[in-house]
């Protein structure tokens, strides 16, 4: 049974504003030449276990930003705003935690899906041109939030919007998004022959949701098959199976010949993906 880490850095890829359809930019004077070039986070695409959290770095490349806080990030969760709700910006607003309900426990802070935000703090990272491009005048801001994301926070699609601050009170926002997955886990992957072919069970379980225990059975969830041949080196897709309210799932193929199995469970917006250990 494989692992996954709690998370893997894969770098997103920026998106302007325009692309998204946000809000129009503040005009700026030719002389600040105030922009966003681009927003990346890392890790990309943040996995969460029942324990333990994944920090954030933000780097967002600026073009005109003055001051100390020239350049703010707001993280938060859900989609981006969509062009009717005007621009957003400013800095980083915090949440208070509060203890989840669920158990009399001490546990780590739960923020709300409705209105749960990432503290961020960062400094322009190249104060005085190191690292960007001195002929157009490009520099690049680093913010790293003092939380990390946990279980306890929404899983799915969140924002980042940063906001760049001309000299004469201008502002231009930019933003990306990356999804919050919680983990899944494929356990107890068997393979049973007998003369009518090839029988595959197994488990599919996730990150409990409520927080009560580690892992629960993930219900109602289609699981792919795959299978390879002796001596092969392609993997072939042999269907899928759809787990029951225990998170088992069984499948019965017609291959018979000598090879080896695995199992994917290809992820969802809110959960990531597993893939078995290969099996006989």
């Amino acid at each position: 049974m494989s692992r996954r880490l709690i998370a893997r850095v894969v770098v997103t890829a920026a998106v302007p504003l325009a692309a998204l359809g946000a809000a129009a930019q503040t005009p700026a004077s030719a002389d600040d030449e105030l922009a966003i070039r681009s927003v990346t986070v890392q890790p990309g695409d943040p996995v969460v276990g029942p324990s333990g959290s994944v920090k954030l770095v933000v780097d967002v490349v600026a073009r005109g930003a003055r001051g100390d806080n020239g350049v703010t990030v707001k993280v938060e969760p859900g989609p981006p705003p969509a062009a009717s709700t005007g621009q957003p910006g400013g800095a980083m607003q915090a949440v208070t935690p509060v203890k989840p309900a669920i158990s009399s426990t001490p546990r780590p802070p739960f923020i709300n899906g409705s209105s749960g935000a990432v503290s961020v703090s960062g400094t322009q990272s190249t104060q005085g041109g190191q690292g960007a491009d001195r002929i157009t005048g490009w520099e690049k801001w680093r913010f790293q939030p003092a939380t990390g994301l946990s279980r306890w926070y929404p899983s799915g699609q969140w924002t980042v919007v940063a906001t760049a601050k001309g000299a004469n009170g201008a502002t231009v926002n930019s933003y990306t998004t990356f999804y919050l997955r919680r983990a899944t886990r494929l356990e107890g992957v068997r393979v049973n022959r007998d003369a009518n072919g090839t029988q595959v069970t197994g488990t599919l379980l996730r990150v409990d949701p409520s927080g009560q225990v580690d892992y629960r059975p993930f219900a109602g969830r289609e699981v792919v098959l795959r299978f390879r041949p002796q001596g092969a080196t392609e993997w072939k897709d042999m269907g899928t199976a759809v787990t029951n309210k225990d998170g088992w799932f069984a499948s019965q193929e017609r291959a018979k010949s000598t090879g080896t199995w695995r199992v994917e469970f290809v992820g969802a917006p809110r959960y990531a993906s597993d893939t078995s250990d290969v099996t006989g």
